[in-house]
């Protein structure tokens, strides 16, 4: 495809169609004598588009992916949460279905009312944006009532490159392709400190309880003694 532009405004765009081997002009500038209209013909065109414009896209692309495959070809798996807001005043909520941190751009990211599909005249957000580290986020919000967060169940599906399996995440459960496997480390580590400081209160306490018996006997046993 080339385009012409002139004085910051696009002109003329000329493709070429492989299927029917035709190079085609869309004519944007006013008509001039001798130029063709829009969808006709570009004599010739066909003869360049194969023997120069072909293979010279085919060679800078070769190029550029041995140069960026590293970037080109990376995967980056999502970060997906489905998150509640409620409204104190109307007592509904808005759930969005959030899923950031990903490569390649391409994702499908669907919310789900008891297994269904949601329609996407319900459904606001869904543009596809970029995070400032060449990763890309989306994030889909539906607005529901007290009665149908009640009386549904809500679910967040994501597919992308970088996953093996379709995701589904529940309102009680958020997974992270990178926290999932430290989360339980941290909270068994977390567990541990508890339990050891219970062992430790406990101790400490038995220990004075024992104290205190051991000095009430030797005062009975004075006593007596004295008597």
């Amino acid at each position: 495809m080339s385009k012409d532009a002139f004085n910051e405004e696009a002109g003329d765009v000329r493709y070429y169609d492989p299927q029917s081997d035709r190079f085609y002009t869309d004519q944007v500038w006013p008509d001039t004598p001798g130029q063709y209209t829009v969808g006709s013909i570009w004599p010739g065109g066909v003869h360049v588009a194969v023997a120069f414009f072909h293979q010279r896209c085919i060679k800078l692309l070769k190029t550029n992916l041995a140069k960026e495959k590293n970037c080109v070809l990376k995967k980056m798996k999502p970060r997906v949460r489905l998150l509640l807001n409620t409204h104190p005043d109307s007592g509904g909520a808005k759930i969005t279905c959030l899923a950031t941190d990903f490569y390649p751009r391409h994702i499908n990211l669907t919310l789900l009312r008891d297994g269904q599909s949601v329609s996407d005249h319900q459904i606001t957000g869904g543009e596809l944006l970029p995070n400032g580290d060449e990763t890309y986020q989306m994030r889909k919000s539906l607005e529901v009532s007290a009665e149908e967060l009640q009386h549904h169940h809500y679910t967040c599906t994501a597919e992308h490159l970088s996953l093996d399996n379709k995701l589904d995440i529940s309102l009680d459960h958020e997974w992270d392709s990178v926290t999932t496997s430290i989360v339980p480390s941290v909270l068994i580590a977390a567990g541990l400190v508890c339990l050891a400081g219970v062992g430790v209160g406990a101790l400490v306490l038995w220990r004075r309880t024992r104290t205190g018996r051991g000095s009430q006997t030797s005062m009975q046993v004075n006593t007596e003694a004295s008597g």
